[in-house]
């Protein structure tokens, strides 16, 4: 939670802070597809609220990144005109439709194109470091200097 009163907060980078807001409701995210693929395989009577649940989470995420995400998945051509925006569409759709039943495979595929997206904004990227053969001198020195 972020503290108004302390006076670091004036002079935090605003990119920076919507990162941990995002990445915490990543995490929700994550935490309650646990609980659903747990009470899923366990047959518990609880699995359908879970993925209720589970629904109004990714629904908090698409919010959040919905700006983003239509930059990266809606194409436009040079005149500024959609071009294709089947996913974003699909996802929206999904989503926000609260009067149909959602397929546990059409959220499953949303989480993955939320996931490749803050892959995609290095957001969640921890492999980030460049692979060079240590046991080349010359390799080393080159890949070191880029």
């Amino acid at each position: 939670m972020v503290d108004f009163n302390n006076d670091n907060v004036l002079t935090a980078n605003k990119a920076h802070i919507l990162e941990l807001v995002i990445l915490g409701r990543r995490d929700e995210m994550i935490n309650t597809f646990q609980l659903w693929a747990e009470a899923k395989i366990a047959g518990q009577s609880k699995e359908e609220n879970l993925k209720i649940k589970l629904r109004a989470v990714m629904l908090s995420v698409f919010l959040e990144l919905e700006r983003p995400l239509s930059r990266k998945l809606i194409k436009r051509d040079a005149q500024g005109k959609v071009k294709e925006s089947a996913i974003f569409d699909t996802m929206r759709d999904v989503l926000l439709d609260f009067s149909t039943v959602v397929d546990d495979d059409e959220l499953v595929s949303i989480y993955f194109v939320i996931n490749t997206a803050l892959d995609e904004m290095n957001l969640i990227k921890i492999d980030n470091k460049r692979v060079y053969d240590s046991t080349s001198i010359e390799t080393e020195n080159s890949e070191k200097c880029l």
